[in-house]
């Protein structure tokens, strides 16, 4: 909806990840799908190096440079200090906006359990109902949804761990260098995005 809304390209970097792997195959590429179908965060290092790669891509083909969302990234220390540091010598750290949505565990669970995604665009997601389930025509492409296997309990409990262990450091370390808006990720959607355009001043 944000980027919609402004115009900016939206970085999904999970699809960017999977995407790289549809094309490359050497050894290094191969590990990180073994290491995403088991729940597995992709390495720091190899995730920012897309990341990086993708984003000099956009600034390149836009003349007016109009702006990135970042979905999924950062989500490690190394990936939060690498970036940071890219961003603020590509755009100035002044135009850097970072923005926690901040949801309790238990709902968190609740959601991915209903959650439906494209197959042909992971960007669209439904929550599941008596006209949304799986197989059902997706209404926004000619995709199908699908529930992911990276929604199931056990790799949820995989990436939770992830997150506690991994992410929340990041999110310190962001904290202490920028300025995090953090948005009650426990509203509706509607009310999360108003939050988020009134923080940003939209």
């Amino acid at each position: 909806m944000l980027a919609e809304k402004l115009g900016f390209f939206h970085s999904i970097s999970s699809q960017l990840g999977r995407d790289y792997i549809k094309s490359h195959f050497d050894q290094e590429t191969l590990r990180q799908k073994e290491n995403y179908e088991k729940g597995l965060l992709f390495d720091s290092d190899w995730m920012f190096r897309i990341v990086q790669q993708k984003t000099k891509e956009i600034f390149e083909q836009s003349q007016e440079q109009g702006g990135i969302i970042y979905d999924g990234s950062p989500r490690t220390l190394y990936e939060a200090k690498e970036l940071c540091n890219f961003l603020t010598g590509l755009i100035g750290r002044e135009n850097i906006k970072i923005i926690y949505i901040d949801i309790d565990e238990n709902e968190l669970r609740r959601r991915i359990e209903r959650r439906l995604i494209c197959n042909n665009s992971p960007e669209h997601v439904f929550i599941k109902s008596g006209n949304l389930k799986p197989g059902s025509p997706c209404p926004e492409s000619d995709g199908i949804l699908i529930e992911r296997d990276l929604d199931k309990k056990e790799i949820f409990d995989v990436r939770m761990e992830k997150y506690k262990k991994e992410t929340i450091p990041a999110l310190e370390f962001l904290k202490r260098k920028h300025k995090v808006i953090t948005i009650n990720g426990n509203q509706p959607i509607e009310a999360v995005r108003n939050d988020i355009t009134r923080a940003l001043d939209l």
